[in-house]
């Protein structure tokens, strides 16, 4: 495959840790799309079946051979084979040493799981039995009267759980989870010195729940509007000591290391984009203009890599112009193809649908986690061929 590769060393933000200095150079790298995939063939819905009631709010997850189902209903998790049939109940809802009362996120390291609810943190073991429960303290560094009339971005106590779009990630023992500040004088709908001060992620040591250091700063893209609240999120996926994060209203793709710094960057916009955002500066006019930006503007979504065949995927939604669009649902989505940071595929994908993993030759999507109104277990699977 012949590519065009221009590399351009910029002086850009820094994604580091509030320990460190900010700025670093950046390699932004343009490679010219050569898109020979433009459609996905044979796309398959699972069919699962079992003996359970299969049914549900909740998300999926790729373990080994394993797809489990996280119930956020029901709140169990179910274990099926690569095909969709039931194998097992991992964890019943409950209060009991193997059991799990309620979650939002979860992770696994693949010799603890980790379950969040809110701000409490469980730690359960191989075995499936509770190891660990703890409630994440985000300490202040200040008194609460600087807290409250003077914020400090690096100050953990003004920060909290981003609980929606939340992902937790396990490095070196360590939980990283997404974070945002609603403080009056420095949040995300108000302040626009928020995209260019705030962190993103919280190093927690999952033993205290103590916030130990914050990372991650908004790339320059934020700084074209006042402020974005509607798209203040982002998605990451993480491989060895290499984290790639996308960004809602940003066609780059950053490549961090494991310090949350930015050491590159490459990416193409997404096809006929609507990125004409409203941008809003009050409470009121966020509620009033969410279901607005986010069913009829284009952004950026999930993000996955693999490292053996070296793809990158990443979807995206396009907007809908209709102006009476106003669930996330009417908004048309397609997904990005990278293959060795080169646009080979630019292809339509049912909305709702995320990458999650691989088993085999398949390739499987979530397509329940972002669906409000849905209570049916979808995942998708397909293959691809990229030479």
């Amino acid at each position: 495959m012949k590519k065009t590769l221009i590399v351009i060393q910029i002086f850009i933000f820094a994604l580091g840790c509030s320990e460190k200095q900010q700025g670093v150079s950046l390699t932004s790298l343009y490679v010219e799309p050569m898109i020979f995939i433009d459609t996905l063939v044979n796309i398959e819905k699972i069919e699962f079946t079992g003996t359970v009631q299969l049914f549900g709010k909740g998300f999926f997850q790729i373990e080994g051979n394993s797809i489990l189902f996280l119930d956020r209903l029901g709140m169990k998790v179910l274990e099926f084979d690569n095909n969709g049939k039931f194998q097992k109940t991992i964890l019943e809802n409950g209060e009991g040493p193997a059991e799990i009362p309620k979650f939002q996120s979860y992770t696994s390291d693949g010799e603890f799981r980790y379950f969040l609810d809110g701000y409490t943190l469980m730690v359960y073991d191989k075995n499936n039995e509770l190891v660990s429960r703890s409630v994440l303290n985000f300490h202040h560094q200040s008194s609460l009267k600087e807290i409250e009339g003077n914020p400090n971005p690096d100050d953990a106590g003004i920060y909290e759980v981003k609980y929606w779009e939340n992902q937790l990630e396990v490095i070196d023992g360590y939980l990283y989870t997404k974070i945002e500040s609603s403080n009056p004088k420095f949040n995300f709908v108000m302040n626009s010195e928020y995209y260019r001060n705030s962190y993103l992620y919280a190093k927690v040591d999952p033993k205290s729940g103590k916030v130990l250091s914050l990372f991650g700063k908004h790339p320059p893209v934020y700084q074209r509007y006042n402020q974005l609240p509607h798209f203040d999120y982002y998605y990451h996926d993480r491989h060895e000591d290499q984290i790639y994060i996308s960004f809602e209203p940003d066609s780059l793709i950053y490549v961090l290391d494991q310090d949350f710094e930015a050491k590159e960057s490459f990416g193409n916009s997404g096809k006929g984009m609507d990125q004409s955002y409203r941008e809003v500066s009050t409470v009121e006019d966020w509620e009033d203009y969410w279901r607005i930006n986010r069913a009829q503007k284009g952004f950026y979504k999930h993000i996955k890599f693999f490292s053996e065949e070296d793809l990158l995927f990443r979807t995206y939604t396009l907007g809908n112009p209709d102006i009476l669009a106003y669930e996330y649902g009417d908004n048309p989505q397609r997904m990005q193809i990278y293959k060795g940071k080169q646009l080979v595929g630019d292809v339509s994908v049912p909305n709702f649908f995320k990458i999650i993993g691989k088993i085999g030759d398949f390739y499987y999507a979530d397509g329940s986690a972002e669906n409000p109104d849905n209570e049916e277990l979808i995942l998708y699977r397909f293959k691809l061929d990229v030479l």
